[in-house]
């Protein structure tokens, strides 16, 4: 009975099909109050027509994997867009019209080719998650404090030598990413990010972690392989949710603390191993 329930939710709701994603500018324009969805990856497609007004209820829009170098007006008109992917494209900026997009959630332009954000993206108030990986990116501007909806925030694989201080007023903040830059500091208040549970500085240049880390309570993973910290603070022992630490052969532990040995896993990386974490990204 339960599965014939279902069953009717599914053909009478469209839950769980596709019905709304469209994978054609063509299909899209002949139903353009219906498109909510429009996924057009791997096209070598060089340019986007300006028609993205036409879509009134276009909530998620993913171009990635093509060769796109500039944005068009239109998108800017797409009040209701949540997600907008443009993962490994050819884009060198991000126009400061994208604060038009008040509805966007989640924005991914990793892998392009973008040297700086805009001082706008901060007026984006509801977006969750931002991940600008693998660009050419020197400055985080210091407004990025009053992103206070961010969750997940992916900077690394870029030309980053400081963390305004002000990415410790993200108080949502759960994951953060700086990893494959050319920090030589990280914000001496880092502890205030009380929500923080993935923190990634691999690969840096930095002279040492912050004492304050010891207040990111809710802190689960740990990398700090090849960031040039050579002594771990002794006060990441009392944090009783961090579960994997990942250090190489040149980086100091923490002493163990024995109420959480069967929980705290200190992994030491050895020679050129890559990918050594099932959280990295591959």
């Amino acid at each position: 009975m339960i599965r014939l329930f279902i069953l009717i939710v599914v053909l009478f709701t469209g839950y769980g099909s596709s019905a709304h994603i469209f994978r054609s500018w063509e299909d899209a324009l002949n139903d353009r109050y219906n498109v909510q969805k429009i996924h057009m990856t791997y096209r070598a497609m060089d340019s986007i027509p300006d028609i993205l007004d036409q879509f009134p209820n276009l909530q998620e829009l993913d171009l990635s994997n093509n060769r796109i170098k500039t944005l068009p007006p239109s998108l800017f008109a797409c009040k209701k867009l949540k997600k907008l992917l443009l993962f490994k494209n050819r884009l060198t900026e991000l126009p400061a019209s994208i604060s038009q997009l008040q509805s966007l959630e989640e924005l991914t332009v990793s892998y392009n080719d973008i040297s700086q954000l805009p001082d706008s993206i901060c007026l984006l108030k509801r977006l969750r998650s931002l991940s600008v990986t693998t660009n050419r990116i020197e400055v985080i501007t210091p407004c990025i404090g009053n992103m206070q909806g961010i969750v997940k925030l992916r900077l690394n694989g870029n030309l980053l030598h400081h963390l305004p201080d002000e990415i410790c007023k993200l108080r949502n903040l759960d994951y953060l990413d700086v990893s494959n830059n050319y920090l030589e500091t990280l914000p001496e208040e880092i502890g205030k990010l009380s929500r923080l549970k993935f923190l990634y500085v691999n690969k840096n240049v930095l002279h040492h972690m912050p004492e304050s880390v010891e207040k990111c309570q809710n802190l689960q993973e740990l990398d700090v392989v090849r960031s040039g910290i050579m002594k771990l603070p002794d006060g990441l022992r009392n944090i009783s949710a961090l579960e994997n630490v990942y250090i190489d052969e040149r980086t100091i532990p923490f002493y163990a603390n024995p109420a959480f040995r069967f929980r705290q896993v200190i992994q030491v990386i050895t020679g050129d191993n890559i990918l050594y974490r099932p959280s990295q990204n591959p």
